[in-house]
């Protein structure tokens, strides 16, 4: 009777042996080798061994002094250093992939962000979560929500002072502008504030968000107390208006790109004044958590690379004048 026998398994070995082995060949001996690797002599011989046991044949020829590499050793050397830059790469890639994978991402996102950024910030996240909720709205509200955990990030345009171990990420810095209708603006070539608000009325966007509250505190600053005419939560209610020759309004550059069906009807301006125009800055905002600050850091910087994207691209087209006076923050 003839027995069969299964074939012995492929040889296989560790790869920290690999890498012990490949230390000794290039350090040229193994004393050295234990001293690279923070090791003693015998361990690194006994790994030597292993390989040598495993692989059914000698790696080092010991009766040289130093030692030689046999031919098989000369061969394991040279695939050891692709076969280790290949494990290495993979366990990179691999973790970086179980980082990336998150269950659910609730994001939280002020209107002008939303219409224009949104899409592409949406894109670039949403194979990284099985579940990607987006809420739009303004500041005030998204602030309480971060605060009571219904949701994870937020973009907002003021950071929230009275929220404390929140992460902040800036995203943008842009300046605020002029926006009139394109009748007034072809017989007002260079506009004064205090004449507009004299004699047209002021679109505002409501106090209720921080980006209007900041516009008021800012024409309040100019000395100017404009009485109230139309106040309106979102950009498209504004730009509207504006389109309609109801009133000028002062916006921003994204803004712009947010309201850009109405823009053959309205003429977008440096905001009148001495000195610089006043600015807001986007930040990505969330809980300064070990999980919650990835989060924040990985929006941040998808983010950036959309807003990059939109200002050399439709700012560039439809406003190229301000399109340098807008800041694309970095790490």
């Amino acid at each position: 009777m003839v027995s069969v026998e299964d074939p012995p398994p492929p040889p296989t070995f560790d790869l920290p042996d690999l890498a012990l082995f490949l230390a000794v060949a290039e350090h040229g001996g193994m004393t050295a080798a234990a001293r690279d690797r923070g090791l003693t002599q015998p361990a690194v011989s006994q790994a030597i061994r292993r390989l040598e046991t495993r692989l059914g044949g000698d790696l080092l020829d010991r009766r040289c002094r130093p030692f030689a590499l046999t031919p098989a050793g000369s061969e394991l050397a040279r695939r050891a250093r692709a076969l280790l830059r290949d494990a290495d790469r993979a366990q990179t890639e691999v973790r970086a992939l179980a980082a990336a994978a998150l269950p659910r991402v609730r994001l939280g996102l002020i209107d002008s962000f939303a219409a224009t950024a949104g899409p592409g910030l949406v894109a670039a996240l949403r194979p990284h979560a099985s579940d990607l909720i987006v809420w739009s709205g303004i500041s005030p509200t998204m602030a309480e929500d971060l605060m009571r955990r219904r949701l994870d990030v937020m973009v907002t345009s003021e950071r929230p002072s009275a929220l404390k171990d929140l992460r902040w990420r800036a995203l943008m810095t842009e300046p605020f502008i002029l926006l009139l209708p394109k009748a007034l603006a072809q017989v007002t070539p260079q506009p004064r504030l205090e004449d507009l608000a004299a004699h047209h009325p002021f679109v505002r966007y409501s106090e209720r968000s921080r980006f209007g509250a900041r516009i008021e505190r800012d024409l309040r600053a100019r000395g100017l107390d404009i009485p109230r005419a139309f106040e309106f939560d979102g950009t498209e209610a504004v730009f509207a208006m504006v389109a309609g020759g109801l009133g000028w309004a002062v916006t921003t550059p994204l803004c712009l790109i947010h309201g850009r069906v109405v823009l053959n009807r309205v003429r977008a301006l440096p905001l009148p004044g001495t000195g610089p125009a006043p600015t807001r800055t986007l930040y990505a905002v969330g809980r300064d958590e070990a999980d919650g600050a990835a989060l924040v850091d990985r929006v941040a910087r998808h983010a950036r690379d959309v807003l990059a994207r939109l200002t050399a691209t439709q700012l560039g087209a439809i406003a190229p004048w301000v399109r340098h006076q807008v800041t694309i923050a970095g790490d």
